[in-house]
């Protein structure tokens, strides 16, 4: 446990150092900065007065211990996202949850003992099986890895949400609509997710493109900025781009590595990210908020030709398999061998050294008629829950509560104004985007519950991995199961109502 209590002093003046912080940098992201640039209804700002949390100003729970349970990921920004390793060292997001920390532990007189499990991402589902399983009653929270956690919701591992005390799904700093699509039936809340971790900005999808490489090749890139600022950023658009900047460097008369391409993606999540961010779904609701599926349809069969093309029949296109590949092409990238990188805003971490200016915009859109962008966020991001175990429920939604709503105020501001527009982007327009990125952040219940679905919410990656293009063929393949194991999921939860 970190000694909070000898920096209370510094917290006043940590607070004022954010806000002078995050002030001109929000003032950057202002359109009005820009006159050629007109922002999209999603990234308007508002003038609405701030929202404030309903906690009682008089709870004390006498020193209660709070633990939580997490593991660490690999980054250069933060150790965990939720809770800080080691001394402060000046890092405003580091500083920003520390101090958060502080905050809460005062506000309600807890102590909130965090518990690195120091176990990889992978083995974070198993790890929790095993810890509940065993009725180990020593943690109160647990911050799990989305792709490998959710689904023990099924085995009765995780304790209902609804009614945890204090916690308001509809504040602004939970994403309400995010925690809807984790969940089957309107009783059941099994995961928090929000503002009370910045990996869930981290892990929103995005598109970086080489400022440099763009106008040599196609004129000014403030060009592409108000393509997409008007709503025509296609996936045909993308397509005749990445094909028209492809150059044989190594002169080997083969697009291979080494060359100059159009667009470096991976055959997993970075298709993904076209799948969805072209509007498609796995999945929609009915009125009882029961899933069904809704991929075989004439729109998804003309998207995944349009993504199999870009993929497999433009020259302009590096397609790498593994994670191996996913990292080579972020090199290349860096290297100024691409025009464009699908990638998630973390990416950014890894480009802070790039030498050419990049850009930041979302993943094309199907055509102009799509309404909005959509990015989705990729399976790793984390997600809060409790234990089925759990007892203390006004001491940890009140916890919880108030450390969404502080995050809010200063550790989203912090990474997101502070670190994510200023450190990790390198003009005025990106930020604008991310504003765009965020406010339209997506997932799909069959791409949260994977194998419950028969592996349809990945029906884009799968079918580009084993190179097939034909939905209806590929659906008709997967449906039965799909349907099987669909319902045994909504089976599951009405059996935990």
């Amino acid at each position: 446990m970190k000694n909070y209590a000898k920096n209370r002093f510094k917290f006043i003046a940590w607070l004022l150092l954010i806000a002078m912080a995050i002030i001109p940098a929000a003032s950057c992201s202002d359109a009005a900065d820009d006159p050629e640039v007109t922002l999209s209804s999603e990234a308007a700002e508002t003038t609405e007065a701030a929202p404030e949390h309903d906690l009682p100003d008089d709870l004390d729970f006498g020193g209660e211990e709070i633990n939580i349970w997490y593991f660490t990921k690999n980054s250069d920004i933060s150790e965990s996202f939720i809770d800080i390793a080691g001394e402060l060292d000046g890092d405003v997001v580091n500083e920003a949850l520390y101090y958060r920390n502080l905050s809460v532990e005062e506000s309600l007189n807890v102590d909130i003992l965090f518990t690195d499990t120091g176990i990889a991402s992978s083995d974070v589902g198993n790890a929790i099986r095993s810890l509940i399983m065993s009725g180990d009653d020593a943690y109160d929270v647990f911050n799990v890895v989305q792709w490998n956690s959710a689904s023990l919701v099924t085995e009765g591992l995780y304790y209902n949400l609804l009614g945890l005390p204090y916690v308001d799904i509809e504040k602004p700093w939970w994403s309400a609509y995010y925690i809807n699509e984790l969940n089957i039936g309107h009783n059941n809340y099994y995961f928090l997710c929000g503002d009370i971790s910045i990996d869930m900005i981290r892990c929103i999808s995005c598109v970086y493109f080489n400022k440099n490489m763009f106008n040599n090749y196609y004129g000014d890139p403030d060009a592409l900025y108000e393509t997409v600022l008007s709503g025509n950023w296609t996936l045909e658009r993308m397509f005749t781009y990445a094909e028209g900047v492809y150059a044989d460097l190594n002169a080997s008369d083969t697009p291979d590595d080494g060359d100059q391409f159009g667009l470096f993606v991976n055959r997993y999540n970075n298709i993904d990210i076209l799948f969805y961010g072209a509007g498609l779904r796995a999945t929609e609701r009915d009125s009882d908020d029961i899933p069904f599926l809704t991929l075989n349809n004439e729109k998804t069969a003309k998207v995944m030709e349009d993504i199999y093309d870009l993929c497999y029949n433009n020259v302009g296109t590096m397609l790498r398999a593994d994670a191996a590949g996913t990292l080579q092409n972020n090199q290349d990238f860096n290297n100024g061998l691409g025009l464009f990188l699908m990638g998630f805003l973390y990416t950014s971490e890894q480009l802070r050294n790039m030498v050419n200016d990049y850009g930041i915009i979302p993943s094309p859109k199907a055509d102009d008629t799509q309404p909005e962008y959509e990015a989705v966020v990729h399976d790793i991001a984390t997600l809060i829950c409790l234990p089925a175990t759990s007892t203390k429920f006004e001491q940890v939604g009140a916890v919880l509560e108030l450390v969404a709503y502080e995050s809010y105020k200063n550790v989203t501001p912090a990474y997101y104004e502070t670190a994510m527009k200023t450190k990790y982007t390198r003009d005025q327009i990106s930020s604008q985007i991310i504003d765009i990125l965020h406010a339209r952040n997506m997932t799909d219940i069959a791409y949260v519950f994977g194998s419950s679905f028969n592996s349809l919410g990945y029906i884009g990656r799968n079918m580009i991995a084993q190179k097939k293009s034909d939905v209806a063929s590929f659906y008709a393949t997967n449906e039965k199961a799909a349907l099987s194991n669909m319902n045994k999921l909504v089976d599951a939860f009405r059996n935990l109502e």
